[in-house]
């Protein structure tokens, strides 16, 4: 529900209001450790798919190598092997770290979400708000499983469910849902350029 009304369902979050032909029926927020499970499930199939992908390309790409070409083919299938160790490694790593990676991804949202509805409505009930949205962001996982453009969809979605949850949930102006969105971008290039800042003094001074 949260795919097909992005908007709808955190009014119903924020007002109790039932969505539009459900009757009376009140869906119920999701809670971290469920969004993170479900999540988990879509970041393994791609994880798996990864490697099904690779491997498949690889022992095709080597059966149409011509055989006049030993030398060639060695090469080939050299860097294909190391490639294919890259990505499995790779694979495995997303498929281990996705909920760690998500937990605080989630969390780092909240933190900033929180802080923007403190000064928007300090009368807000601020941790249950960014809840909701960061964990229903959650749900663009779901198109992770897509070969090849799946990543690209996932991230573009998951910052749309943000927008949306920061304009229906929050109640956020258009400006100010933007502010929000573009503000952990701004801290981390702002911490970035003081590293950076911080090493071609040290640098210059030794």
């Amino acid at each position: 529900m949260v795919l097909i009304h992005p908007f709808r369902i955190h009014q119903q979050f924020r007002h109790h209001l039932a969505l539009p032909g459900h009757g009376e029926h009140l869906f119920e927020p999701l809670n971290l450790s469920e969004a993170l499970g479900i999540s988990w499930i879509f970041a393994l199939i791609r994880g798996v798919g990864k490697i099904v992908i690779i491997n498949f390309f690889l022992q095709a790409f080597l059966r149409f190598q011509s055989e006049s070409f030993p030398v060639l083919q060695d090469i080939v299938y050299s860097s294909g092997i190391s490639t294919y160790y890259f990505v499995l490694f790779s694979a495995a790593l997303d498929i281990i770290f996705f909920p760690i990676a998500a937990f605080v991804m989630t969390e780092v949202w909240s933190w900033v979400i929180r802080i923007f509805s403190k000064w928007l409505n300090p009368e807000l009930p601020h941790e249950e708000i960014a809840d909701q949205i960061t964990t229903h962001a959650l749900s663009s996982n779901l198109f992770c499983v897509i070969p090849f453009l799946g990543d690209f969809i996932q991230s573009f979605l998951y910052y749309f469910l943000l927008y949306a949850g920061l304009r229906s949930n929050l109640g956020a102006s258009r400006s100010l849902a933007w502010v929000i969105l573009l503000t952990p971008t701004l801290i981390a290039a702002f911490v970035f350029s003081v590293l950076i800042f911080s090493v071609i003094c040290l640098v210059s001074v030794f």
